[in-house]
């Protein structure tokens, strides 16, 4: 099991991450970080917005569902 110690540095709470046989987070990498209730802290790597790119409706998709006329009992 590996276990990290957490210090202040400054005004906020610094971890070392160890490595596990090799394998170790990227460096410089920017991290979103999420707390949750039962004190478990996730960090999730931050990436790019896929979408910011591309030609206006590029990633439009069709909806499948426009020619149904709802029947039945989804009426009411």
């Amino acid at each position: 099991m590996l276990t990290a110690k957490s210090r202040l540095q400054g005004s906020s709470v610094a971890i070392t991450l160890p490595s596990d046989n090799g394998k170790k987070p990227t460096e410089n990498q920017e991290y979103i970080v999420v707390y949750s209730n039962n004190g478990t802290i996730t960090l999730v790597p931050k990436i790019e917005d896929p979408f910011s790119g591309g030609e206006e409706a590029e990633y439009y998709e069709k909806d499948e569902w426009d020619d149904l006329a709802p029947e039945g009992r989804e009426i009411w």
